[in-house]
């Protein structure tokens, strides 16, 4: 219980402490790296806070291209801490748009790049993530095509339509498998347990703009097939 305690209070209490200075010192920056960096710091205390050993195989994959899509499981919200310090800095995440609206967090998302997306309505959702593409992204995207958390652990089938997106980018994606973050913080529940969190990172996946969308459905069966053998190995 205390450990939970400190933790939320870190989480907390770091956004306005940290965010608000590079949040004006990023203000001259189009790619916002101070805040890229922030949040790497944010993430990596968190993990330490909450007892956590992360264990990864195959980033070294990711030096070979210089922008790409990360599309990951999702069992917890630790899995964000994960993923940003698996790559050492803030990918642009797509967020639903209440986040946006919790007062200064909401900003802070707005100023990392974070694409504000509207799951109420796909439509409007899929014009957020092209909105964002089309304003020149400088860092990964990343992707959590289940939609939501798993309740109970299982991996779930993906929503097409933002994936399908980015898969008309033509960036390489990158199946990744991220196994332990639902022992940390479940679904449903604040408490927060040590665990040891396991990353594996499968091989790119190819694409290419103008796929026709029986391709884009073998697409997207193959990366979610990629990320379930990454999490039954």
């Amino acid at each position: 219980m205390l450990k939970s305690l400190l933790w939320w209070a870190l989480a907390g209490g770091l956004v306005p402490l940290m965010g608000i200075p590079l949040a004006i010192l990023s203000i001259p920056d189009p790619q916002r790296r101070l805040i890229s960096r922030g949040a790497y710091l944010w993430s990596w205390i968190l993990m330490k806070t909450a007892g956590c050993t992360l264990k990864v195989e195959g980033a070294e994959k990711f030096k070979r291209y210089k922008q790409f899509v990360v599309v990951c499981n999702h069992q917890s919200y630790f899995d964000i801490f994960t993923l940003v310090c698996v790559l050492r800095r803030a990918p642009h995440f797509l967020a639903k748009k209440e986040l946006f609206q919790i007062p200064i967090f909401g900003q802070l998302l707005s100023l990392a790049q974070v694409i504000k997306i509207d799951r109420q309505d796909p439509d409007a959702a899929i014009e957020s993530i092209k909105r964002g593409l089309t304003k020149g992204i400088s860092r990964p995207i990343a992707i959590f095509p289940e939609g939501t958390r798993s309740p109970d652990g299982h991996f779930q089938p993906f929503r097409k339509k933002g994936l399908n997106i980015l898969i008309e980018t033509g960036l390489p994606l990158f199946p990744m498998a991220i196994k332990g973050t639902r022992r940390v913080m479940p679904k449903g529940s604040y408490t927060v347990k040590s665990a040891t969190i396991q990353v594996k990172v499968g091989e790119p996946v190819f694409t290419k703009p103008g796929l026709s969308e029986e391709e884009k459905a073998l697409i997207r069966e193959r990366i979610w097939r990629s990320i379930d053998e990454l999490l039954k190995a």
